[in-house]
């Protein structure tokens, strides 16, 4: 029944609301866990890796992620298919340095969680400047996840097909750059997803509201009780749309994809469990293709949307992304994958994928084996 209750539109809608998020936060939290699903993914196809032969395998350390569906798992199961030696490695221990010395490679997000996330970044650094390990993600990438200002900041330098977006650090000119912006705007604040910390702005009276809070000496109350929206802010023009989003998931000459449907009477999809798994259009593949050009990493996740006037729009991008079943796309109802060729052409091949693993593996060719040669 409960489970029925939450399903209900009305209250999906509800629990993304910021004033559910902080009622929530008056009350105890469950400790996150770390989950071990490995009795439940063998079902799906072993993803091979052509190692050359002259060049030994490296010592893969993992970090396991507190998701409610992880990504260790499928690293593990990877490696172990593959004939990878590897260990789990506890970056949050005292340590940490020295139990990272037998690794040549650490793999794994803990969590998006803001304090978890920059632990991860600094840690990362490190490990790459100071003690030579190849991480996945790099700690570039990590300084990408979940950062909406810098994913701006790249569409813009870059030119990509990315919906108009403002974002400032100083309270004056966020005021005075309301007066060219397009209402509705919505709002954003690093370190969210699943559409927590995003809302409609319809008039400038509320963006002036946010603007005031953002720029106060204690900053603007969001969905993270310890942290805080202080001193900018993130408004994205609202795109009207056939009332889905699409999200495309890159990795090597592969794609994944699936539709997001929009709850009736609001204008978010990610987070509210609407998912649809159907063909995904060539051009939404093509979209995504052009973010790869300047974000490059092992795995690329573009989340868009189609205009009123037919045009797909990026609205947000990451480097990784949560991956609850091996059959993340589908066509006609057979689960597989879009393998992409040389000229672009997109051909459709049946079979049941943890694309964490095709993303491991490209990470393994493309970032660590040149190092080995040379």
């Amino acid at each position: 029944m409960l489970k029925t209750l939450k399903d209900r539109t009305a209250v999906k809608r509800i629990r993304k609301s910021m004033t559910f998020v902080r009622l929530r936060q008056r009350f105890p939290m469950r400790e996150p866990q770390v989950v071990d699903d490995s009795d439940r993914i063998e079902d799906a196809e072993v993803v091979r890796i052509d190692w050359p032969e002259k060049v030994p395998k490296p010592m893969v350390g993992i970090v396991r992620d507190v998701e409610k569906f992880p990504r260790w798992t499928k690293y593990r199961r990877f490696l172990e298919h593959n004939g990878f030696p590897h260990g789990l490695y506890d970056l949050h221990a005292h340590d940490w340095i020295e139990r990272a010395r037998p690794f040549d490679v650490v793999v794994g997000l803990v969590s998006n969680e803001t304090d978890r996330l920059q632990e991860t970044r600094v840690k990362y650094h490190f490990l790459e400047s100071y003690l030579g390990k190849a991480c996945y993600p790099s700690a570039s990438q990590a300084l990408l996840y979940e950062n909406k200002c810098l994913e701006a900041y790249i569409a813009t330098a870059c030119g990509l097909p990315f919906a108009t977006t403002h974002i400032s650090h100083s309270k004056e000119d966020a005021l005075a750059m309301l007066e060219a912006a397009r209402f509705p705007l919505v709002s954003k604040v690093n370190g969210s997803s699943g559409s927590i910390g995003v809302e409609l702005v319809r008039t400038p009276r509320e963006a002036r509201r946010i603007i005031r809070q953002a720029f106060s000496k204690a900053g603007r109350s969001i969905h993270v009780p310890w942290f805080r929206q202080k001193d900018y802010v993130y408004f994205q023009e609202y795109v009207p749309n056939d009332g889905y989003d699409i999200r495309v998931i890159l990795t090597g000459d592969r794609a994944f994809g699936y539709y997001r449907k929009v709850l009736k009477g609001d204008f978010r999809a990610s987070g509210m469990n609407t998912v649809e798994r159907r063909e995904l259009p060539e051009e939404a593949i093509r979209v995504a293709r052009t973010v790869r050009q300047h974000v490059r990493g092992p795995l690329l996740v573009v989340d868009m949307v189609r205009g009123l006037d037919g045009r797909y729009v990026i609205i947000e991008y990451s480097i990784v992304c949560l991956h609850d079943r091996a059959e993340d796309l589908q066509v006609d109802g057979v689960p597989g994958v879009y393998v992409i060729g040389d000229d672009g052409a997109v051909r459709f091949e049946k079979g049941r994928y943890w694309f964490h693993e095709f993303a491991l593996r490209q990470f393994l060719l493309d970032d660590y084996l040149p190092r080995c040669r040379g």
